[in-house]
């Protein structure tokens, strides 16, 4: 399996946002590999799950969702829209369901659990604050992510729509994969049923987890921004 460079750092940033039992050793292994490789460079996909322990993880995932899309699953390679669909579609969906027996004690809305657990495309504004928010829209509504981490490297105006993961923007979308994004969202019937529930979510004071932008910018800082 191959993966390009531009689609394992979109991986990684969404594990970034993510309470995934990783560690940060084999996080540190993922960027440093990640680091040597340019945009649209094509790279095994080996060394990235000889990182980790565990053969659970959301890479272990993507890359058996990736071989399942595939026409030739011997010889797949991970695109972004390979990422992009693990973790917009229904399948990401039911991942994030399976967790709420364990999670019930920290989780005061299902619908705003799941709905933040998905990839979202996203346009961002500013709060009455200043401080950057992104709403999430579609045919007959919105929701709007107040409290949202934007990496210090982003420029809000620098796209249209952005993906969004957990109140984290995790990299810039093209339209056409803005597009893809709502078309994956529209074909979840569960997804459409739970986001009429929700109208905002604040990641100052998510769910019962307390300051998710705080915890999205704690796990950055070590990557992309020291010291911020």
């Amino acid at each position: 399996m191959k993966v390009t460079g531009e689609a394992l750092e979109l991986a990684f940033r969404i594990v970034l946002s993510c309470p995934c039992a990783v560690t940060h050793g084999e996080e540190q292994a993922v960027f440093s590999y990640l680091e040597d490789l340019g945009d649209h460079e094509v790279a095994d996909y080996a060394p990235v799950l000889a990182a980790f322990g565990a053969e659970d993880t959301p890479f272990h995932g993507l890359a058996a969702f990736t071989e399942w899309m595939a026409p030739d699953p011997s010889d797949p390679t991970i695109e972004r829209h390979h990422v992009l669909r693990c973790n917009g579609s229904g399948y990401h969906w039911r991942l994030a369901a399976a967790t709420l027996p364990e999670k019930s004690q920290q989780v005061s809305s299902i619908s705003r659990y799941l709905l933040a657990h998905m990839v979202l495309p996203a346009a961002l504004t500013a709060g009455p604050d200043g401080t950057p928010q992104a709403e999430y829209r579609y045919d007959g509504g919105e929701v709007q992510f107040e409290s949202i981490f934007l990496p210090p490297e982003y420029e809000a105006d620098a796209a249209a729509e952005w993906a969004v993961h957990l109140g984290a923007v995790v990299n810039p979308l093209d339209p056409d994969e803005a597009q893809l994004l709502r078309r994956l969202g529209e074909a979840n019937p569960q997804l459409v049923r739970h986001r009429r529930q929700v109208r905002r979510i604040d990641f100052a004071d998510f769910e019962l987890l307390g300051d998710w932008r705080a915890f999205c910018r704690a796990r950055h800082a070590p990557f992309y921004a020291p010291g911020a």
